[in-house]
């Protein structure tokens, strides 16, 4: 015999222990179930967060644990979309009802099927008498009709402080064939109220879709209402029609996961209809958040300079190029992606400068064991021109990045023909490597005035090394053509290191390491201090190429501004074997103008200082100055004078002073105007 539910282990039921009895309890449960609804009240708000996820899984299928519901947040094979959305929703009854869209997040490319499961997840309630999903219905064990048809067991009491609880036992009757779910829940007795639910499907056919789902409620005011829904939809590729998911295997599962989480919830206040805002306000609103984030998905697209051509990548980014050697450059650059295949990518592009009428090109192949970006290896062909003392870290240029503007007056470069292969793998979302080796011929193409003051026969390198890169904070990726809408990291840290080797008869063995982060400081209550730090030391035994250039982009008096690096400094002015740099960069803006800095002018004070050695030895082979005393610029910079949509334009006054200060007194001014992209 079955103790339904007692007050304490052995004492008096609360229930007598009959089949009438036990229904009648579930009766009086189901007849208080709109009591934790908010629609039971008159009054309601709420902030509710809702997070979908979309992606594959690939056989063997995944065994799904009915005790507990994955965390949305948890990385689960291959995704297909997700989408996060923030809303405040406000009722006043009978006739005023609100959901305010305050904030949206997507990734991925949506299609109707997404939304459509994108619905199925948003209106999912164990609460609700009947669940619908690709037109197959299950019966809830908390509806009146279930009462007959489901088995309940009430187990013995969960006792919490001040607080008495029974767990109920559900599943379908096995006389009765029909889909429902079975499961626990964790009910207050005497108040008639639930705490927890969680269910599984049981179905007639494998073939029906899996749901699994788990409801959380909190005391709020003086009504328990829901604090959490999590849900987990499995479903057969193989039962999805072809025309509604492509470029999938279609012998796996597609799982739905979603997450709706309630903040800030009041019911019974006093609302009234001013609280409201008209229905087309809300529409304009919503559309608003909606053309934005397409806005910025586009500037994301930009930024990386990638479009798609079937199962290519086109990189416009390398259309058109420019430097102060080679002049104006057209080109062609693209590589395939994961419609062709997700295990590999092959890549090339080709350039032309107008001025030097050469022809130069690259190739690779990227290979992914896993069929994701987690693991990569890479091989790769080099012919390009390359600048002397080339900062060696993995990043790519980036039209948001505005340290990318130094490449456009790069005006001193050497000719390089090079042989890569490298491993790159990711720990965690921040965390990156990348293992490599390289060998390469260098040599000097054509005179110019630098090459005459530091001549060099052609240099054959053999390189080993180990690139890693730490970006703290969400940063925008690209995975298998889905974008991810997220923001610039909180800060960014470089590290790498390199040994020369005596390889392929070449000579130069020397071991190199370069550092360089970047992050903002919070100690100032006047603006924004953003600080940059770059250092870098490498032993004897180095060809010229290879040693560290000081970072100036000083080519003229008038020119384009590039943050963080020595905007008066001029162009290979300075060498160094070891050295340490600070930039930093107060934005006084968020001080002066708290609410519209975002649109009126920026004022931002910039100060650099430099540091580097040379050996006495390396003085005279190579020809080159250091600044062992130390090299010092100020700055005053007022971005965001002009702002025309997404595109931002500033300009900025810098001075030299210190040990290296030249003469006459105006050439140690520097004059920068800048075009910026904020989003």
């Amino acid at each position: 015999m079955v103790v339904i539910c007692n007050e304490f282990a052995f004492a008096k039921p609360i229930i007598v222990e009959t089949n009438s009895a036990k229904n009648d309890f579930i009766l009086r449960l189901i007849k208080h179930l709109p009591e934790q609804a908010p629609s039971w009240y008159n009054s309601y708000s709420g902030i509710v967060l809702q997070k979908n996820r979309i992606s594959t899984t690939t056989p063997p299928e995944t065994k799904v644990d009915s005790s507990n519901v994955l965390d949305i947040n948890q990385e689960t094979n291959h995704l297909l979309f997700s989408s996060e959305v923030l809303t405040q929703q406000k009722m006043l009854k009978p006739t005023f009802y609100q959901s305010e869209i305050l904030s949206t997040k997507t990734e991925g490319k949506p299609n109707d099927l997404f939304n459509q499961l994108n619905d199925h997840l948003n209106n999912l309630s164990i609460l609700n008498s009947s669940i619908s999903i690709f037109n197959i219905s299950y019966l809830s064990p908390f509806s009146e009709a279930a009462a007959d048809i489901y088995v309940y067991l009430l187990n013995d009491s969960i006792t919490t402080t001040n607080d008495t609880l029974c767990l109920i036992s559900f599943s379908p009757k096995a006389v009765h064939p029909y889909n429902g779910f079975s499961g626990t829940a964790t009910v207050n007795p005497k108040t008639l109220t639930f705490r927890k639910i969680i269910a599984r499907t049981t179905t007639i056919s494998p073939k029906s879709p899996f749901i699994l789902i788990q409801q959380d409620f909190e005391m709020t005011g003086t009504a328990w209402l829901p604090s959490e829904i999590k849900t987990k939809v499995l479903i057969d590729l193989k039962e999805i029609n072809d025309q509604d998911i492509t470029n999938i295997r279609h012998d796996g599962k597609l799982i739905i996961e979603g997450t709706k989480s309630f903040y800030q919830q009041e019911v019974n206040l006093p609302l009234t209809a001013r609280d409201f805002k008209p229905a087309q306000q809300l529409a304009d609103r919503a559309q608003t958040t909606k053309d934005l984030g397409q806005q910025q998905r586009m500037i994301r697209l930009m930024e990386e300079g990638k479009f798609s051509i079937g199962s290519f990548d086109l990189n416009s980014n390398r259309f058109f190029g420019y430097n102060l050697y080679e002049r104006m450059k057209i080109g062609l650059a693209g590589e395939t992606n994961y419609k062709l295949s997700k295990y590999f990518s092959v890549g090339g592009s080709m350039s032309y400068g107008l001025k030097d009428q050469a022809v130069h090109y690259e190739g690779w192949t990227n290979i992914f064991p896993s069929g994701d970006l987690k693991l990569r290896i890479h091989l790769g062909y080099q012919d390009m021109n390359m600048e002397y003392g080339k900062p060696d870290f993995p990043e790519t240029q980036s039209l948001l990045n505005p340290e990318s503007t130094r490449t456009l007056l790069i005006k001193n470069m050497y000719a390089t023909k090079r042989f890569t292969t490298g491993i790159a793998f990711r720990m965690d979302d921040d965390l990156n490597f990348y293992l490599f080796a390289d060998e390469s011929e260098n040599k000097a193409d054509k005179d110019s005035p630098f090459i005459m003051l530091h001549p060099f026969e052609t240099i054959g390198l053999t390189r080993s090394g180990l690139q890693v890169n730490y970006s703290s904070g969400e940063k925008k990726q690209s995975e298998h053509g889905l974008v991810m809408e997220s923001n610039p990291p909180e800060s960014d840290f470089y590290l790498t290191m390199i040994q020369g080797l005596t390889l392929f008869n070449n000579d130069y063995r020397y071991t190199k390491f370069e550092f360089r982060g970047k992050f903002d400081l919070s100690f100032s209550t006047i603006g924004l201090t953003t600080v940059m730090l770059r250092g870098g030391y490498m032993t004897e035994g180095a060809p010229l190429i290879e040693y560290f250039n000081g970072y100036g982009s000083y080519a003229g008096a008038f020119t384009i501004s590039a943050p963080y690096t020595f905007e008066t400094m001029r162009l290979n002015e300075f060498a160094a074997s070891g050295f340490v740099a600070i930039f930093i960069r107060h934005d006084f803006s968020h001080w002066m103008f708290r609410k519209k800095f975002k649109t009126l002018p920026a004022i931002i004070f910039d100060q650099n200082i430099g540091i580097g050695q040379l050996g006495d030895q390396n003085k005279e082979q190579f020809h080159f100055q250091d600044y062992r005393k130390g090299f010092y610029e100020s700055g005053l910079e007022v971005n965001n004078l002009l702002r025309l949509g997404y595109f931002s334009c500033g300009a900025a006054i810098y001075y030299r002073y210190g040990p290296y200060q030249l003469s006459p007194i105006h050439e140690n001014f520097a004059y920068r105007f800048g075009i910026s992209i904020k989003l």
